[in-house]
């Protein structure tokens, strides 16, 4: 497995995994869809970044980092293939998305989740230093937590 750089032609696998989670115990939300159809545009083009977990030439993991706000980025649509779930994907993914947060001179890197569906990413992000805080107006409903991690360059 190898983390790469997103390109165009990965749009429809961004998507499906992303969408695949999702699906599976939330809603897929407009918001969601505007970023999964068109990253380039909502991502790439606006200083974001998105990273791919790659095992041989199939895309089984996903994370994008989105400006939120000066110096602020935002983890997003971090995603495990489900056949993939089990094997650190989503550890190495996250301290990818960490040190291209730091490349993109962040210094601090902020993220929604949700408590029930994801208390295992959520144990990860801990592990990783994120603290939570309290939950400010969210970008998407199933959100119940919001943490941040302050970079140390």
């Amino acid at each position: 497995m190898h983390i790469t750089d997103y390109q165009p032609r990965y749009q429809p696998d961004f998507k499906r995994i992303n969408v695949a989670w999702i699906a599976k115990s939330y809603v897929v939300e407009d918001v969601d869809l505007e970023v999964l159809d068109d990253p380039d545009g909502k991502i790439i083009a606006t200083g974001g970044a998105i990273l791919l977990a790659m095992e041989a030439e199939e895309v089984v993991g996903t994370c994008a980092l989105l400006n939120a706000a000066p110096g602020v980025v935002q983890l997003a649509k971090m995603a495990v293939d489900e056949r993939a779930r089990g094997k650190g994907i989503g550890r190495v993914l996250c301290l990818a998305a960490i040190e291209r947060a730091r490349q993109l001179h962040a210094t601090k890197v902020m993220l929604y989740s949700n408590t029930k569906g994801s208390a295992t990413a959520i144990a990860l992000y801990r592990e990783l230093g994120f603290v939570q805080l309290p939950l400010p107006t969210q970008a998407y409903a199933r959100a119940d937590i919001y943490m941040e991690l302050e970079l140390r360059n």
